[in-house]
């Protein structure tokens, strides 16, 4: 598995579900995009995510979340800033694997 998701924290707001926390990258990337898995008991919701925010500490990658068809199998796309262009397909470069990644997403309530 390329990335590991840890939820820290979780809550509902009587309409949707929110969950923050971090990820840790191990492993190769592929062109296409890393699986990140929403697949959580404190994630209440089996619904694909509405809103996903990822974001590095060093802030020299930019992750993009693209959903899958299901809450397990989205996509992480992630572009060096300093090339502009997506990471070739290859072990993940230090910068991330030694980068601290926060995640707060968005579901719809479960019901």
């Amino acid at each position: 598995m390329s990335l590991t998701l840890t939820v820290t924290d979780h809550w509902q707001d009587g309409k949707r579900i929110h969950a923050v926390g971090t990820i840790v990258a191990a492993g190769n990337y592929t062109t296409a995009g890393v699986t990140l898995s929403f697949a959580d008991t404190k994630i209440k919701s089996s619904s694909i995510p509405e809103v996903v925010l990822i974001a590095g500490a060093n802030g020299l990658y930019i992750y993009r979340y693209q959903p899958g068809t299901g809450i397990a199998d989205g996509k992480v796309l992630v572009v060096d800033l300093s090339t502009q262009a997506q990471l070739a397909a290859a072990a993940f470069p230090a910068g991330i694997t030694g980068d601290t990644i926060t995640v707060y997403a968005i579901f719809p309530k479960f019901i």
